[in-house]
């Protein structure tokens, strides 16, 4: 992965060069004779027109890394290629989590299942938050979501020397997390739980192990606010089904796929599968209705499953019935 040309700084004695080239050939246009006075006087530090070129060459390189600064944002809402959101994400250290890990025993080899494009665009988004002295609630989630990522800062004192020492945990190991959600139980008192949505278990139950290990990490002194009393909970999965029936009619244009319209409805559910997530019955016909449905009738969920913010829908069945109208 390189930067990619469009964000590239150029450097200073290169650019300072094509300055110089640019200027002497426009002048010998007109007069070489003066154009090669002007190249030793622009090439010469001891004289006054190389110096003010070159600080207008220093200017140029400014203003081109804050212009490819300007675009780097706007580049986080156009980017869709994996290679640059990881680019991206690196602006502030992270890299793409594991999921699961490669398995080299086996033959073939079954590769590393790696952190999606949304995860790691989602913690990119989270991560201006993580410099925030207050305990904003964004910022306990961007913490819980990159667990373990922060080194572990000793300080050592010894007769004649300071020591400080950084220990990096193993990164190589699946990232547990899917999705966290810190929420204050008492106005003011400091008392703030983090539920914990895992990778671990289907429905998303986090462990006894897990919530300890997401505790522990928060509770580091460069993490945690002095006056906040952090606790862990498991989030709490909010069972349903989606139960449809998709009328197709006579019009070739409106055939529906059952197995594609299946698709649909588990990817609809694994996308809404998270902390504080509402389920609209709505949205659910309307992904079958852009598969060409011609019409679309949801029988479960018999109303919309709407969270709290420890709780997070989890589909238990797919069921779409495709009929001739």
């Amino acid at each position: 992965m390189s930067l990619p040309k469009a964000f590239v700084v150029p450097e200073f004695e290169t650019l300072l060069s094509e300055y110089i080239e640019a200027a002497v050939a426009y002048c010998a246009k007109s007069d070489t004779d003066k154009a090669q006075l002007l190249h030793q006087a622009m090439t010469n530090d001891g004289e006054l027109l190389a110096q003010v070129t070159q600080a207008f060459v220093l200017k140029r390189v400014a203003e081109i890394r804050e212009q490819n600064h300007q675009a780097l944002q706007m580049f986080r809402k156009f980017v869709t290629e994996s290679d640059m959101v990881d680019l991206l994400a690196l602006q502030y250290g992270l890299k793409r989590q594991i999921l699961t890990p490669s398995d080299n025993s086996i033959f073939p080899p079954k590769p590393a299942i790696m952190e999606s494009d949304a995860s790691l665009l989602q913690r990119f988004d989270l991560a201006p938050y993580q410099f925030h002295t207050t305990g904003t609630r964004m910022g306990y989630k961007f913490h819980a979501l990159t667990l373990d990522e922060r080194p572990l800062i000793k300080i050592e004192s010894e007769p004649d020397a300071v020591v400080m020492r950084y220990e990096f945990q193993h990164l190589n190991r699946p990232m547990p997390v899917k999705d966290a959600m810190p929420k204050m139980l008492e106005p003011n008192s400091g008392k703030v739980c983090v539920a914990v949505l895992s990778r671990e278990h289907p429905q998303g139950i986090a462990s006894a192990a897990l919530l300890k290990r997401v505790a522990d990490y928060l509770q580091r002194d460069d993490i945690a606010q002095e006056s906040d009393e952090i606790t862990t909970k498991s989030a709490a999965p909010k069972l349903y089904r989606i139960v449809a029936s998709v009328y197709t009619g006579s019009d070739p244009s409106s055939h529906v796929d059952k197995a594609q319209a299946e698709h649909a409805a588990w990817t609809l559910a694994e996308k809404r599968h998270k902390l504080n997530g509402i389920v609209d019955r709505e949205e659910v016909a309307h992904i079958l209705y852009e598969l060409g449905a011609k019409r679309a009738k949801v029988h479960e969920p018999a109303a919309d499953v709407i969270c709290q913010w420890d709780e997070a829908p989890y589909c238990t069945e797919v069921i779409i019935d495709v009929r001739g109208d």
